[in-house]
């Protein structure tokens, strides 16, 4: 491979020469803006919809995280409430067993009455017929 040789400077003009009127290579009413301004409303719009997109990702997340912190608050309610109706169930229960009712009974001074048995309507028909064959 030859080896390159360094180009060679031109040589300046000298100062008593006179310099040909340097015309510019573009007119300067058709000039194109630089790469540079081209660039800036690119990178804005991408740097905009960057900023949207994590905005809107950080609100979603806040809306999420409250939705979570509901749902939980509601679950420990509606437990709460299960274990609340669930006491309800068994106080009920104990006062309608028949020692609680006999004991409410005595505490409002009724007394049983066995003297007067008031049986059943139509359990006396029954009973007379248990005896009999058809």
């Amino acid at each position: 491979m030859p080896q390159q040789s360094k180009p060679i400077p031109r040589p300046r003009p000298a100062a008593d020469t006179p310099v040909p009127e340097a015309r510019p290579s573009r007119p300067e009413a058709g000039r194109q803006p630089s790469r540079r301004r081209q660039r800036a409303p690119f990178v804005l719009l991408v740097l905009g919809l960057l900023c949207g997109g994590l905005v809107s990702l950080l609100l979603l997340n806040t809306v999420l995280a409250q939705d979570s912190i509901t749902a939980t608050t509601l679950r420990e309610e509606i437990a709460t409430a299960r274990l609340q109706n669930e006491e309800v169930a068994q106080r009920i229960q104990k006062l309608t067993q028949p020692g609680a009712i006999s004991e409410g009974a005595e505490r409002q001074n009724l007394s049983r009455d066995w003297k007067h048995v008031n049986p059943l309507p139509g359990a006396t028909d029954d009973a007379d017929r248990v005896g009999q064959t058809r």
